[in-house]
């Protein structure tokens, strides 16, 4: 069965699928709320403490070196771009005895040296707030826009979903995983949105504006497309996130990954279905 009409004739059946994982998303964000008081845990940049950086050559575990110093500590591996061996770790402390932290890190790596940075929690807390405002602003000015640009509620109201779905979708595929969200992490959901968004107009304007094809080769036409464009980007942030040595890069490319792939259910079956159903409808 080629790839058409396997996906035409099972495209409501697959409907389930993009659904049940914003379900089960909003499941998780909901239970971390309810039992840490936030939706996801975010780290020193989001929530303010202490980043303590260390020079050394000596190879550590990260994951040894957070059990051992405590559950407000998180530790990042610095790496030679030339040998990828150490040459330093940051530690993110959000714990309230920073002098006795210090003490414990000093005879842990055996340095004297280190640099030591504090991040105000009002900062933080204004910084983390501002954030959520301009996500909001920036979803409620681009649903004018695809509806001024489209004139038709459900379509543009779909486009919007699937934007939405892809940030609660990453969030809490972030939250499983133990990524702490930072101010990278927000820089890349920011990213993904857009994404999102660019690729949810360019199925939607495909569907209404081409009358020429049926309804069917026109979104399988459309679905091809963006599959060929997702699974390319996706390589690239891979490759991306395999190679590099900053961390930055590190977060950014495996947010943008876990978007993306959120991005295929959510734009090319859950939005195509909607198309799909609204344009019978109108049949």
């Amino acid at each position: 069965m080629s790839f058409k009409s396997s996906y035409n004739k099972n495209w409501k059946k697959l409907m389930i699928l993009p659904v049940l994982i914003l379900v089960v998303s909003l499941g998780i964000l909901g239970n971390n709320y309810s039992t840490f008081g936030d939706f996801i845990e975010k780290d020193v940049s989001l929530k303010g403490g202490y980043s303590i950086t260390v020079e050394t050559d000596k190879e550590f575990s990260t994951l040894d070196l957070e059990n051992q110093l405590g559950d407000d500590v998180a530790v990042k591996k610095l790496k030679s771009i030339a040998t990828g061996g150490a040459i330093g770790y940051t530690l993110a402390y959000g714990g309230d005895d920073i002098d006795s932290f210090i003490i414990e890190i000093r005879s842990l790596f055996e340095v004297t040296d280190y640099s030591i940075e504090e991040i105000s929690p009002a900062i933080s807390q204004r910084f983390w707030e501002g954030t959520l405002k301009a996500i909001t602003m920036a979803l409620i000015a681009m649903s004018f826009v695809i509806f001024i640009y489209f004139r038709k509620v459900v379509p543009a109201a779909a486009i919007v979903l699937s934007g939405v779905s892809n940030i609660i979708g990453t969030l809490a595929a972030m939250s499983l995983m133990g990524i702490s969200l930072s101010a990278s992490g927000i820089a890349a959901i920011l990213m993904l949105l857009g994404y999102s968004i660019d690729s949810n107009i360019v199925l939607t304007a495909r569907v209404l504006k081409n009358k020429r094809d049926s309804l069917e080769d026109r979104i399988t036409s459309a679905v091809k497309t963006g599959l060929t464009m997702s699974v390319t980007s996706i390589v690239a942030l891979l490759v991306l996130y395999l190679t590099s040595t900053a961390d930055i890069l590190k977060i950014i490319s495996l947010t943008l990954v876990i978007g993306l792939l959120l991005d295929i259910l959510n734009t090319w079956i859950q939005n195509a279905g909607i198309l799909r159903l609204y344009l019978g409808d109108k049949k």
